[in-house]
C-alpha cells in the first residue's frame, strides 16, 4: 500500500511539475508579446508625433491649392464668356459679309444679263432658301 502511495505521489508530482513548466513557458510567451505590442505602440506614438506638423503643412498646401483652383474657375469662366461673345460677333459678321457679297453679285448680274429675269428669280429664290438655311445651321 506504501508503493501505491508512493507512486501516486510521484505521479502527481510529475503532473504538476510539467504544468507549472507549461505555465512559465506561457508567462514567457505573453512577456514577449506584451513587449512587442509595447514597441509597436510606441512607434506608432512616435511616427505620429512627427507626422502630425508633416498634416498640417500638407493640409495648409492643400487649402491653398484650393483657392487657387476657385480663382482659375472664375477666370475660366470670365474666359469662356468672352469667347462666347467673340464667336456670336465673329459669326453675326461673317454672316453679314455673305449678304453683302451676295447683293453686290446680283447687281452685277442683273444689270449685265437684263432678259434672263426668270432663270435669276429660280436662283436667287434657291440661293435665299439656302442662305436662310446656313443662317439656321450657325446658330
Amino acid at each position: 500500500m506504501i508503493w501505491i502511495a508512493i507512486a501516486i505521489q510521484l505521479i502527481l508530482s510529475a503532473a504538476l511539475l510539467w504544468a507549472s513548466w507549461q505555465v512559465w513557458i506561457f508567462r514567457n510567451a505573453l512577456e514577449a508579446t506584451v513587449k512587442t505590442v509595447d514597441g509597436w505602440t510606441d512607434a506608432c506614438e512616435n511616427g505620429l508625433q512627427v507626422s502630425t506638423p508633416s498634416i498640417e503643412v500638407a493640409r495648409g498646401g492643400v487649402d491653398i491649392a484650393r483657392k487657387q483652383y476657385q480663382i482659375l474657375q472664375s477666370q475660366l469662366e470670365k474666359i469662356r464668356k468672352l469667347l462666347s461673345v467673340l464667336v456670336r460677333g465673329v459669326s453675326f459678321l461673317g454672316s453679314r459679309w455673305q449678304q453683302s457679297r451676295k447683293n453686290a453679285s446680283k447687281g452685277v448680274s442683273n444689270s449685265l444679263n437684263k432678259p434672263v429675269v426668270k432663270s435669276n428669280k429660280k436662283s436667287s429664290g434657291s440661293k435665299s432658301s439656302g442662305s436662310k438655311h446656313n443662317v439656321k445651321r450657325r446658330r
